[in-house]
C-alpha cells in the first residue's frame, strides 16, 4: 500500500461489524482515513459507498500481531491521531461453571488487548497529540449473571483509562472511555445466541428498560467515540461517558398507575 499523508488517522478495532463498523465510518466521515481491524478479511474490506477504509487483519490478542499492524500503518498512513479499542468478545457462564478458557479469552481480548494495543500506540500519539477512545461496558456498573467475566473486563478497562489519561495529559493525549447499554451488534452471536433470539431480546429491553424508548444502535456509539475523538473534547479525559438510552437514569415510564 502506497504511503499517504495529509489527513489524520484513526484506527479502530473491531471494524468489521456492528459498533465498529459504525465508529469507523463516522470517523471516515469526519475526514479521517480508518485503519479498521479485525481477524476477518472479508468482513472488513470496504462495502459499497464506504470511503476512507483501509483494512489490516489483526488478532488483537496477540502482542506480535498488535506491534506488527501498528508498524503497517505507520508505514502505509504515516500517522496515528486516534485509537479506538472496540474489538471485544463475550462467554456467559454462570459462576460455578465459568471455564479457564473462558477467563483467558474474555481477558484476553477485551482488557489484554486493549492494554497492549495503547502501550504500542502511545509513541505514535504523543507524536500527534491525539486521544485514545475505548469502549467498555454499563455492565461494570449495573450487573446481570452470568456476565461476571465480561464485566471483569470491561471494568479494568475503565480503571486502566482513567490512569492512563493521568499519565499521558503532561503530553498531550487524552485518553476516555465510552460505556454502552445494549446495542445492536454481533457480538451475542459467537456465543451461542440465535439471531431470531437476539431480536426478541433488543426488541424487549427498548419496551421494558430504555426510557428513549430503543435500544441502541452503532451510530449512537460512534456519536460519542467522534465527538471525544474530536478537538471539541480538548479538555475532556479521564471519563467514562455512559451511552444507554436513559438506562442508569430509571427504568422506562409507564404512565400513571391506574386509578382505584
Amino acid at each position: 500500500m502506497a504511503r499517504a499523508r495529509g489527513k489524520k488517522v484513526a484506527i479502530v478495532t473491531g471494524g468489521g461489524t456492528g459498533i465498529g463498523r459504525g465508529i469507523a465510518n463516522r470517523l471516515a466521515a469526519d475526514g479521517y482515513r480508518v485503519a479498521v481491524l479485525g481477524r476477518r478479511l472479508d468482513r472488513l474490506k470496504p462495502k459499497r459507498g464506504e470511503k476512507n477504509l483501509h483494512p489490516y487483519v489483526c488478532d488483537i490478542a496477540k502482542l506480535d500481531d498488535i506491534e506488527r499492524t501498528v508498524k503497517a500503518v505507520l508505514a502505509d498512513l504515516g500517522r496515528i491521531d486516534v485509537l479506538v479499542n472496540n474489538a471485544g468478545v463475550l462467554r456467559r457462564q454462570f459462576a460455578d461453571k465459568i471455564t479457564q478458557e473462558a477467563i483467558n479469552y474474555t481477558i484476553g481480548v477485551n482488557l489484554i488487548g486493549t492494554i497492549n494495543f495503547c502501550v504500542v500506540c502511545i509513541p505514535a500519539l504523543k507524536k500527534t497529540k491525539g486521544a485514545i477512545v475505548n469502549v467498555s461496558s454499563t455492565l461494570t456498573d449495573r450487573c446481570y449473571a452470568e456476565y461476571a467475566v465480561y464485566a471483569a473486563s470491561k471494568g479494568g478497562i475503565n480503571a486502566f483509562s482513567r490512569t492512563l489519561a493521568v499519565e499521558l495529559a503532561p503530553q498531550g493525549v487524552r485518553v476516555n472511555v465510552v460505556s454502552p447499554s445494549l446495542v445492536r451488534s454481533e457480538i451475542y452471536l459467537p456465543d451461542g445466541m440465535s439471531q431470531k433470539t437476539y431480536d426478541h431480546h433488543l426488541d424487549v429491553a427498548a419496551k421494558s428498560y430504555f426510557p428513549i424508548g430503543r435500544a441502541g444502535e452503532p451510530e449512537d456509539v460512534a456519536a460519542a467515540v467522534a465527538f471525544l475523538a474530536s478537538p471539541a473534547a480538548a479538555w475532556v479525559t479521564g471519563i467514562v461517558m455512559t451511552v444507554d438510552g436513559g438506562e442508569a437514569a430509571g427504568m422506562k415510564y409507564a404512565g400513571p398507575e391506574p386509578a382505584g
